[in-house]
């Protein structure tokens, strides 16, 4: 309220009286005002170790993509809200509302024309997670044709393996994932493979479940939904530009 309050003062003329001013010239500076500040830009993303992370307690998103896009977002001067949610939901959200971006995204062909692009802001490997004992034994993707493997949804390697006949299997988290693959429930689990060796670590699954070979690589972007302005984009753009010009993106990918 009271910055609010300071911003309809600077809309008064030097010499106007409180007592002249009508309620309809508050209300025209307060709009006027309003309209030249930028929108909001909300920015979804899901716990992606270590691109995107949170505290347990639910604190500061940060990580190595993360980090990139607080920086972008300050150099740009944009106000913006950061959240974590599932990564479903959070690409969906994206896609169908303006002034929306999701990271850390993998630009394929099912989804190139569904957003606007600024990246890359990192990379990462795909991988297959199984058992201990068939380490050494399983070593590509045709070794486990007619396997089921589990993921979470939205995740990029559906579409991928779908189009290849493999049986996906998918569930809401990627711990979810990895539990009934050291259950037994699966046979295999798809992952990122920082991001797997992470879960492993975290839900006591060493002795269970282990990666077996990667399969893929992607970038990964920062993807803001069709309708935002194009001008911002280009802004964007040109700050990820001047970070990777003056050392910071570099100096942020190697805290990780």
């Amino acid at each position: 309220m009271k910055k609010r309050t300071i911003t309809y003062l600077r809309c008064l003329p030097r010499n106007a009286g409180i007592a002249l001013l009508s309620a309809s010239f508050l209300s025209f500076c307060g709009v006027s005002q309003a309209q030249n500040q930028p929108a909001t830009i909300y920015i979804t993303t899901e716990y992606l170790f270590p691109l995107n992370v949170t505290d347990k307690d639910g604190g500061a998103i940060y990580g190595q993509s993360a980090d990139k896009v607080h920086e972008l977002f300050k150099r740009a001067q944009l106000p913006y809200q950061m959240n974590m949610m599932s990564w479903n939901r959070a690409i969906e959200l994206a896609r169908k509302n303006a002034d929306t971006c999701v990271f850390s995204t993998a630009k394929i062909k099912e989804r190139e024309s569904w957003f606007q692009w600024i990246g890359p802001i990192a990379t990462g490997n795909w991988s297959i997670f199984g058992s201990p004992e068939k380490l050494g034994k399983v070593n590509r993707l045709e070794d486990i044709k007619q396997a089921s493997i589990g993921t979470e949804v939205g995740n990029v390697a559906v579409p991928y393996l779908t189009e290849k006949g493999f049986h996906v299997i998918t569930s809401n988290e990627s711990r979810t994932t990895f539990k009934n693959l050291a259950l037994g429930r699966l046979e295999y689990a798809a992952a990122g493979d920082t991001h797997g060796r992470k879960v492993i670590a975290e839900n006591q699954l060493d002795d269970k479940v282990v990666l077996l070979f990667s399969f893929n690589s992607s970038d990964y972007y920062l993807a803001c939904n069709k309708q935002m302005d194009s001008k911002l984009i280009q802004t964007l753009t040109a700050k990820l530009k001047d970070m990777k010009n003056d050392g910071v993106f570099k100096a942020i990918d190697s805290k990780y």
